[in-house]
């Protein structure tokens, strides 16, 4: 039905001539010429909230700027967002009648100049058609389809079904200029942390940690500026405490990290701890208690029409195992069992009254919303704790359902299309909340790390590419500026473990020549191990600090950049980089 929409809409847009918007009160009513007549589509009582999409698009009313899922830095002035991109304007828009003559049918509003950022399409600017559907079988609370479909390249197309969309003949010659909904500012207060940065070539190290045989290498955690540990690290362990102990040992492995370098006192905390933000994982103690308690079961989503034991095999995935059985929502992706699992019992686990699994948090709850910033999230093991903040928040909530989850949650458990855009609005203002409230406690995580990085770096391997002389001047000239944009977020300099040594120059020469403030150069998850990755001696060489940022030499294809130790420099026609101490 949505691809049916789609299609009427972009006939009608090649169809009829589109003319110019030609009314757009404060109430959001909009005049439509149909030739001999003009109609009057009055979408007002259009939904006031922002939709997510089931391919990652924000969709809010014509009249309204679109909310992101998160912080952006980028101006807004768009109904519709690709992440934090708008993809066009009402202050530059046509309309045009889904069907010839009439308002039945219901109208078009195709918006122009949306972002450039990249240049896309023959323009270099992104546009939009949002096509409003005369249906008065829906509610006036119905939503837009939950796709958007970019047709042609950089035009992105979304529908709406709605009874306003059904327009009323108006005398001709009745309507005024549109009134566009002011442009929302940046607003990115969380883009960065705000502890004194460092330039500190060790210090800016990071390295995602996981051992899941033990407690991981202390001597390799302290070598890096940052170590962040995931709730796999030493799972053979607490999967075999009875009931299992993920979190306290988490703490456990931050501590002596910290007893052997608390790290710099103003500085970055020195680890940094994994937390789910839409799995109820019950290894976690502080989510045990709460999922074993009946005062709290309005925290988690429930089975459809669960019945008990008898309800076993009622869902695509089980209610019970061996002795126990739970009408909370569960799966067990990722799951510690016995006798094999994500992380092996010896006996069968123990996690408490209800079985092992991922359950799932309803962030639509408010006393729950309260606990999960206030308590679980923000508490004595995290940033509380001196020298930990939080780490890898993993995981979301989407109109699919939660990420990483069986396929089949909106099945087994029931809910609705409604309830599931409830349910991601909910996980969305929460998890703004939190970050706030994080970096005001001076914290921060690595889903915040956002900011863009040159990649200018020939790579073979999980990252290949292949940078021209072109792109990497292009590229280079970007960041090659006083104070570049790209410095207002955190960055991340991620490395391949199989080339780290190989390309130890390149992956160096890189980072000192382009980054901001607030980055980090190292490894993010790669697997869970015992063994050491391999760490450039580059990276323990004190180059001191930088006078500036880069410059492209005069009539070369050369970016240099002073340290007050070395001068750094990348040459874009080999496509190489290099570092001459002082």
């Amino acid at each position: 039905m949505a691809m049916l929409a789609f299609v009427v809409a972009a006939v009608c847009v090649s169809a009829a001539v589109a003319a110019p918007l030609a009314k757009q009160e404060s109430n959001c009513t909009f005049c439509v010429s149909g030739g001999a007549q003009t109609f009057r589509f009055d979408l007002s009582s259009l939904p006031t909230a922002t939709f997510a999409t089931t391919n990652g698009y924000s969709i809010a009313s014509p009249c309204q700027v679109a909310d992101p899922p998160e912080p952006c830095v980028e101006v807004r002035d768009s109904p519709i967002l690709q992440g934090c991109r708008s993809l066009g304007s009402l202050a530059n828009a046509t309309t045009t009648l889904l069907s010839p003559g009439s308002g039945n049918g219901g109208f078009n509003i195709t918006m122009y100049n949306g972002s450039n950022v990249p240049p896309c399409g023959t323009t270099g600017y992104r546009s939009l058609t949002m096509s409003f559907v005369c249906d008065k079988s829906v509610p006036a609370t119905n939503g837009p389809e939950t796709t958007v479909v970019e047709w042609p390249s950089c035009h992105y197309n979304a529908v709406w079904r709605h009874p306003s969309a059904c327009g009323a003949p108006v005398s001709a010659g009745t309507c005024a200029p549109p009134i566009p909904p002011a442009p929302k500012p940046e607003s990115c207060d969380t883009c960065h942390p705000t502890w004194k940065p460092t330039w500190d070539m060790k210090r800016s190290t990071i390295l995602y940690a996981c051992n899941s045989s033990g407690y991981h290498d202390v001597e390799e955690a302290i070598s890096y500026g940052v170590a962040v540990y995931d709730w796999s690290n030493g799972k053979a362990i607490w999967a075999n405490a009875k009931p299992m102990t993920d979190e306290e040992l988490l703490t456990k492995q931050a501590e002596m990290v910290l007893a052997a370098d608390p790290g710099i006192p103003g500085e970055q905390p020195r680890v940094w701890v994994y937390r789910n933000t839409i799995k109820a994982l019950n290894w976690y103690t502080s989510v045990r208690v709460k999922l074993d308690n009946p005062a709290y079961a309005g925290w988690f989503y429930r089975f459809k029409d669960y019945k008990g034991p008898q309800s076993n095999h009622s869902y695509h995935v089980p209610a019970c195992t061996y002795e126990k059985c739970s009408g909370f929502y569960h799966d067990q992706e990722q799951t510690p069992e016995y006798p094999r699992g994500d992380g092996s019992c010896l006996q069968e686990c123990d996690c408490g009254v209800a079985p092992c699994g991922e359950y799932i948090f309803d962030h639509r709850n408010n006393s729950f919303a309260d606990w999960f910033i206030n308590e679980y999230m923000i508490s004595n093991e995290t940033l509380f704790h001196k020298g930990v903040s939080l780490g890898w928040l993993d995981d979301s909530m989407k109109l699919t359902g939660p990420t990483e989850e069986d396929t089949h949650f909106i099945n087994d458990t029931g809910l609705s299309a409604a309830e599931m855009q409830a349910s991601v609005a909910a996980y969305q203002k929460n998890i703004r909340t939190l970050q706030k409230k994080v970096v005001s406690l001076g914290g921060f995580y690595w889903q915040m790390i956002r900011g863009q990085v040159p990649e200018i770096r020939n790579a073979t391997g999980r990252r290949a590419r292949n940078v021209t002389t072109a792109e990497c001047v292009a590229k280079l000239k970007e960041f090659c500026v006083d104070s570049p944009p790209m410095w207002g977020q955190a960055q991340l300099y991620q490395v391949d473990g199989a080339d780290a040594l190989s390309q130890a120059v390149q992956y160096t020469s890189e980072f000192l020549l382009t980054r901001g403030p607030y980055a980090w150069l190292g490894f993010g998850w790669q697997g869970c191990s015992s063994a050491r990755r391999p760490r450039p001696a580059e990276w323990d060489v004190d180059y001191g600090t930088p006078e500036g940022a880069c410059k492209q030499q005069s009539g070369t294809n050369t970016f240099v950049r002073e340290w007050t130790k070395a001068t750094v420099s990348w040459d874009c026609n080999t496509g190489t980089g290099k570092i001459d101490q002082h």
